[in-house]
């Protein structure tokens, strides 16, 4: 029977241990699977779901994924988001298992904690697509000792062409000169553009 620092392991926290380093060891799954696992999670029905309730719950899906990554709550800064869409789909939360928003987001964490707790990748950017599918990109867990926030703020930034606000916000929080924050927005672009565990598009 196996040992675990010097004592027996019980054969449940061997079964326990062996699962972990599977989980470690397989190529992990396209984020774009399990995101739309969890946003199901929330959907009345999802064969039959409008855009607007997939996109809701797609949404609280992405926040609460990175929630479970140490990226924080935001939920209060994206109160906003739900009135567009109830304006164009009245009736979408009909569709939706609840009405309570922060219910539905504790939910889907608790959810991500019990089905990957091991995946600690951050969600940059999510969406559907013309085509119906889900496309994700993303960045591989924060360095020992990295704000992952800041991090996340700082490549969100660039991802989205804003490499001059990218370029003031290096100088002001790392107070680097004007081309050394240049220097690593560009160096942020290309890890932006390369292949994983740096970033990731993810279509589904």
């Amino acid at each position: 029977m196996a040992k675990k620092q010097g004592k027996l392991m019980k054969p449940s926290g061997l079964y326990r241990a062996v699962a972990r380093v599977q989980r470690m060891v397989r190529p992990p799954r396209q984020m774009s699977e399990m995101l739309k696992e969890m946003l199901e999670q929330l959907l009345r029905d999802p064969d039959t779901s409008s855009d607007e309730a997939s996109h809701v719950a797609l949404f609280l899906a992405n926040m609460a994924w990175n929630e479970c990554v140490g990226m924080g709550s935001e939920r209060e800064s994206y109160r906003s988001v739900w009135s567009v869409f109830e304006a164009e789909n009245p009736n979408l939360w009909d569709e939706l298992k609840s009405r309570d928003i922060d219910a539905m987001i504790d939910e889907l964490v608790e959810y991500k904690k019990t089905h990957y707790p091991d995946d600690q990748r951050r969600i940059l950017t999510c969406g559907c697509t013309p085509h119906g599918t889900i496309r994700v990109e993303w960045l591989a867990a924060a360095a020992p000792g990295v704000d992952s926030r800041a991090e996340m703020y700082l490549f969100g930034l660039v991802r989205t062409g804003n490499e001059s606000e990218a370029v003031r916000h290096l100088r002001k929080t790392r107070k680097m000169s004007k081309s050394a924050a240049e220097l690593e927005v560009a160096q942020i672009r290309r890890r932006l553009g390369a292949v994983p565990p740096l970033s990731q598009p993810d279509d589904e």
